[in-house]
């Protein structure tokens, strides 16, 4: 199979969400940027979660986000080169560092308020052109992977399947 008939299938599916998510945070950038906000579209679920929350430890992040752990040190480490976040240590439990926003963080959250209203507008008007409710699809989609993981419907669909890539 050539690329370019690779890009045709089925099989690129994973490759076209991952171009649809990354059109989705470029355009939400440029919204963002258009009101005014100077936190990138990527950070926005962990100051909506410091704010709505209060302090939280990276674990604390990642475990409410579905984050990796990586992926919530970068994006909070940008939070933190920029002073919208700081990191303070738990008085419950001086091990754990929790992370807060500062003033300035707090200012941009409360402008991420006024705008998350639009943004969900801004969706539901998609969905209602497409005819379909992704975010809907979206989580029946999860549910099915979670019930049933790719590996297992590659052997679903094909029991003699030699998934080492041994005999391709």
């Amino acid at each position: 199979m050539t690329q370019t008939q690779f890009l045709e299938t089925d099989a690129a599916f994973a490759l076209r969400v991952k171009q649809l998510q990354d059109r989705l945070y470029s355009q939400m950038e440029r919204a963002l940027e258009d009101f005014g906000l100077a936190i990138p579209s990527k950070t926005t679920g962990i100051v909506q979660l410091l704010y709505s929350k209060g302090p939280c430890s990276k674990a604390d992040i990642a475990r409410t986000l579905l984050y990796s752990h990586q992926l919530t040190a970068q994006r909070l480490a940008w939070l933190l080169d920029h002073k919208m976040a700081e990191m303070t240590p738990d008085i419950s439990d001086r091990r754990r560092q929790l992370a807060s926003l500062t003033d300035t963080g707090i200012e941009q959250a409360e402008r991420l308020q006024n705008f998350l209203p639009r943004l969900s507008d801004a969706y539901a008007h998609l969905f209602t052109e497409l005819d379909i409710n992704l975010n809907a699809l979206i989580e029946r989609t999860s549910a099915a992977l979670d019930e049933t993981p790719i590996t297992e419907r590659i052997k679903l669909s094909d029991p003699n399947a030699d998934l080492t890539g041994r005999n391709a």
